[in-house]
């Protein structure tokens, strides 16, 4: 009898594993799924045009999530068990119910984990789901596309330090090929014709990388928006905190002073899409008046694809009623926007689960990093940041990208002591050829960035791809990026050597990132002596 008992377990345990297998084969499938081609993974090498791709890597050394991240081990094997018991209950609901009521949830988590749920002493505020943070500017400009039967200008920093897509979006056009509904579209045809939305964008770098002053940046920010006013428009300034290369632009004294002199023909929306705020400065930033977006693909490090709008209660109340272009139902669900929002009419009542469950993973991170208490998770970005600054700035073979500190003090009453988002968390440089002291070109830079990340006896470097940030006469230069993740301060305050082990991980990283250029500049030396 033992045998048959033992069988008959062997063939349960096979059993399971097959369902595990499916189970494994349909969530892979899903986090690529609901997006637009950014998404598409290689045949080859399964891995799409960031050099991601949906399986854990648990090996790599994962310094890159200011461009995009793997999604954990730990995340992966959470929402593998949440979409195995979804997949189950579709025997019995239908997929548009099941999905509608978690994203719902999904949007009460995020709320609730940074503070903005709906209480007795606090106004409700609302959230909309989007599959990427391109989708939330190009969101923002048709809700505010002719309000008021005004014209909308939409000024953004310059695309190198939010994204490529970003001015498309900004003003009103489709910016990528195909959406998540896998509709093809006109990339740069306008979401809905008659709008004459504009962008206008500003940029806070000189062309040889240094930083524009706040008082130039001021200066163009306020005669752009009087020469939008006299024309009749309405204005949206993008403040972007954090940029690609960690910089608050414009300056929050520059936005604010900004929004007294114009008043109601100014709105403010913060592009912090890095996610690199504590929950306390997203509120203070709601409490200002201003909308908010955020996506979990970057600091919280969980699959790209997956952003929300945050949008304060006075900002909620205009929007409640506005309609939106139909060619909006190409890019969303009805079940992403909040209730008792007109727009929710012109949508469709369809399911994205694959947004779903990427936001579910990028929430699993945020759950286990707000849970860390706020003085360890400062010795963490303190001691990151102090380590990264003296080895960028003292090692020849690396020159610092120049930045500035991460002021809000306008924002909010001052406190004490240093919270964790005012410590830098992206560390942009370039790289040097040491045997003529010349910086590498922009394409060189991109090829490091690549070759790193090609895996061979050793872990895979990931590291922020190359940010075009300045010319040198003739030559484009661009930086590449080391930056802590949620995962990352996690993992540094989970054992007693856990800081030590993290610093001792970014400097390989930044001794790879070294060999990696070294190498290639004596590549290229060979061949110009052949």
């Amino acid at each position: 009898m033992q045998h048959i008992a033992d069988d008959t377990a062997l063939k349960k345990t096979a059993a399971a594993g097959a369902v595990s297998r499916e189970v494994t084969e349909a969530l892979l499938k899903a986090l690529i799924s609901g997006g637009d081609e950014r998404l598409d993974c290689d045949d080859v090498t399964g891995l799409n045009m960031y050099g991601y791709g949906p399986t854990p890597r648990p090996l790599d050394l994962a310094f890159g999530s200011s461009t995009a991240s793997t999604i954990s081990a730990a995340a992966f094997a959470a929402v593998r068990s949440y979409y195995a018991d979804l997949l189950a209950e579709m025997d019995a609901i239908s997929p548009v119910e099941i999905y509608e009521r978690e994203i719902g949830r999904v949007r009460s988590d995020l709320l609730r984990l940074l503070g903005l749920e709906d209480t007795a002493d606090q106004q409700r505020v609302d959230a909309i789901l989007a599959t990427s943070g391109t989708d939330i500017h190009l969101f923002a400009a048709a809700l505010m596309a002719r309000e008021d039967d005004r014209p909308l200008m939409t000024i953004t920093l310059m695309g190198n330090e939010t994204g490529s897509g970003v001015m498309m979006a900004a003003s009103g056009r489709h910016f990528m090929g195909r959406v998540s509904s896998e509709q093809a579209v006109a990339k740069g045809e306008e979401l809905r014709s008659g709008d004459a939305t504009r962008n206008a964008t500003i940029a806070v770098r000189n062309k040889d990388g240094s930083l524009r002053s706040d008082q130039d940046v001021e200066e163009e920010l306020r005669g752009l928006i009087e020469l939008g006013r006299a024309a009749g428009l309405r204005c949206l300034l993008v403040v972007t905190d954090v940029s690609k290369t960690s910089l608050l632009a414009p300056s929050l004294e520059t936005a604010l002073r900004l929004k007294e002199r114009f008043g109601s023909t100014l709105d403010i929306m913060i592009d912090a899409c890095q996610f690199r705020l504590a929950a306390a400065t997203i509120r203070a930033y709601i409490s200002n008046g201003f909308m908010v977006a955020v996506t979990g693909s970057k600091f919280l490090a969980g699959p790209i694809f997956s952003g929300a709008l945050l949008c304060p209660p006075a900002m909620a109340n205009r929007f409640r009623a506005r309609a939106v272009p139909p060619a909006l139902a190409d890019y969303c669900g009805r079940a992403e926007w909040p209730e008792g929002w007109l727009a929710r009419e012109a949508l469709p009542a369809r399911d994205n689960f694959g947004l779903l469950l990427r936001w579910k993973a990028a929430l699993f991170e945020l759950e286990r990093f707000a849970a860390i208490p706020e003085e360890k998770v400062n010795a963490v970005f303190s001691a990151f940041a102090e380590a990264m600054t003296a080895r960028l700035s003292n090692d020849p073979g690396f020159r610092l990208l120049e930045s500035r500190p991460l002021d809000r003090q306008r924002l909010q009453k001052a406190s004490p002591s240093v919270c964790w988002d005012e410590i830098p968390s992206i560390f942009s440089f370039y790289l040097r050829d040491l045997n003529d002291s010349r910086l590498l070109t922009a394409t060189e830079m991109a090829t490091v960035y690549k070759q790193l990340a090609m895996a061979g006896d050793e872990e895979a470097v990931r590291i922020g791809q190359p940010v075009r940030c300045a010319d040198f006469g003739d030559m484009p230069a661009a930086a590449l990026r080391i930056c802590l993740s949620a995962p990352l301060v996690v993992a540094a305050c989970e054992s007693s050597d856990g800081l030590s082990g993290l610093i001792e991980q970014a400097m390989v990283v930044l001794d790879r990132t070294a060999d990696m250029a070294a190498r290639l500049s004596a590549r290229t030396a060979m061949r110009a002596s052949a």
